[in-house]
C-alpha cells in the first residue's frame, strides 16, 4: 500500500487559544471562533485596471486546459488525513470542521491575482433568498412555502477571468431610412389613397473602436454558467491583492475554464457590444450588418475570486441551483413554474381582451 504524502497547506490558528480563525465579513481581519481574538489582515488594494499580458502568458502555459488532481491533506488541528474534492483548494476538514487552504499553485499554472471579500453575512443572504422566493411570479404555492425553512448555504469563492482589450472593427452593411409616400388601393370597390411608410436601403461600410476593461467570464463549471454569468453587479474597486487569509472559513473553487477558452467567451461578450456600436455608427432607422472583422490588441487578463453564497433546493425530484452575491445580496436562481397559474392567467387575459372587443363592437 502506497503512503500518500500530505501537501503543503494553510491553517490559521489563534495565537491566544489555538482555535481556528475565520475571516470577519466586512472587515480586513480574522476572528477567533472561540475566544474572539482579532488578527488584522495586511490590506493591499488591487488595481483593477492592471492586467497581465495575455499572449505571452498563453505561450508559456503547458496545455490549454487545467487538469484535476486530488490532493491529500493532513489537518493540523485533528491530525486526520483526507482528500480535498476536485476543483477545490479551500474547504473544511470533514472530521473536525477546521479550515484548510491549499496553495493554488499546486493544482493550477495560474494563481489568483485578486480576491473580492464577502460583505454579506449568511443571515442577510438567507433573507435575500426568502425575498426572492416570495417575489417569483407564477411560482407553485408549495415552492413559496420553502421560504419558511432555513436553507443551508455555503460561502464560496468562484474564480472569474477579467479581460481587457482594445478593439478595432471594420464592417459592411446597409442603412435603412424611413420615408412616407402615398399609395392608391381599392377597398370594397372604392379607390382610396393612403400614406404608407417604406424603407430606403443603401450600402454602407465603416469602422468602430472600443477599449474594453474587466470583461468578466466565470471560470468555474460547478455552478451553472448561465447563473454565474448573470451575476454582474460587482464593485471591483473593493478588490484586494490575493491573500489566502480572506478564504478562511469558506470554500474556494479552482478555475476549470482555461485562459484561452475564457478569452473565447470574453470575445463573445465583446462582439455583442461591438455590433451595438456598429448599429449606432450606421445610423438611420434600420440597420443590417453583413460582415464584421475585429482586431484585438493589448489584451490583458487577471484571475479574480468572487464571493457567492451558493446552495440548491429540491422540488418535484429536480434540483434547482441558486446563488447570492456575497457583496450586494443580489439573487440569481433556477426556479420551477406553475403551469396551472400560467394557464389561468392566459385564460383571464384572453377573457378580458375578448370582453373589451365585444363591448366596443356593441357601441
Amino acid at each position: 500500500m502506497t503512503e500518500q504524502k500530505a501537501v503543503e497547506h494553510f491553517q490559521f490558528g489563534c495565537k491566544q487559544c489555538g482555535y481556528e480563525l475565520d475571516h470577519e465579513i466586512g472587515q480586513n481581519s480574522l476572528v477567533c471562533k472561540s475566544c474572539g481574538a482579532v488578527e488584522p489582515i495586511e490590506v493591499k488594494t488591487f488595481n483593477v485596471f492592471h492586467s497581465k499580458p495575455y499572449e505571452s502568458t498563453v505561450m508559456e502555459l503547458v496545455g490549454d486546459e487545467p487538469t484535476d488532481v486530488h490532493h491529500h491533506v493532513q489537518c493540523d488541528t485533528c491530525g486526520a488525513g483526507f482528500d480535498l474534492p476536485e476543483n477545490v483548494h479551500a474547504d473544511e476538514c470533514p472530521f473536525c470542521g477546521s479550515n484548510v487552504i491549499v496553495p493554488v499553485g499546486l493544482q493550477r499554472q495560474l494563481t489568483p491575482d485578486a480576491v473580492l471579500p464577502f460583505d454579506i453575512k449568511e443571515e442577510q443572504a438567507n433573507k435575500s433568498f426568502k425575498d426572492w422566493l416570495h417575489g417569483l411570479w407564477f411560482a407553485p404555492n408549495s415552492l413559496k412555502r420553502l421560504a419558511i425553512k432555513k436553507h443551508p448555504i455555503q460561502g464560496t469563492f468562484i474564480p472569474y477571468w477579467g479581460f481587457d482589450a482594445d478593439t478595432y472593427s471594420t464592417y459592411t452593411g446597409q442603412r435603412g431610412d424611413n420615408y412616407r409616400t402615398t399609395q392608391t388601393v381599392v377597398v370594397n370597390g372604392k379607390t382610396e389613397t393612403r400614406t404608407v411608410t417604406k424603407i430606403r436601403w443603401r450600402f454602407v461600410s465603416g469602422a468602430v473602436s472600443n477599449d474594453f476593461s474587466n470583461v468578466l467570464v466565470p471560470a468555474s463549471e460547478v455552478i451553472s454558467n448561465k447563473l454565474s454569468a448573470s451575476m454582474k453587479k460587482w464593485n471591483l474597486e473593493k478588490s484586494k491583492v490575493y491573500n489566502p487569509k480572506y478564504l478562511s472559513g469558506y470554500r474556494s473553487e479552482l478555475y476549470q475554464v482555461g485562459l484561452p477558452r475564457g478569452f473565447g467567451k470574453a470575445k463573445q461578450i465583446m462582439e455583442q457590444v461591438i455590433r451595438s456600436l456598429i448599429r449606432r455608427d450606421i445610423g438611420g432607422d434600420h440597420q443590417r450588418i453583413s460582415t464584421v472583422s475585429t482586431r484585438y490588441s493589448d489584451v490583458g487578463f487577471k484571475l479574480m475570486l468572487m464571493p457567492l453564497w451558493a446552495s440548491a433546493f429540491l422540488y418535484n425530484r429536480k434540483t434547482y441551483q441558486f446563488i447570492i452575491n456575497g457583496q450586494t445580496g443580489q439573487v440569481k436562481g433556477e426556479r420551477p413554474y406553475s403551469w396551472i397559474k400560467i394557464t389561468a392567467f392566459v385564460v383571464t387575459l384572453l377573457t378580458v381582451i375578448g370582453g373589451t372587443i365585444y363591448y366596443f363592437n356593441q357601441k
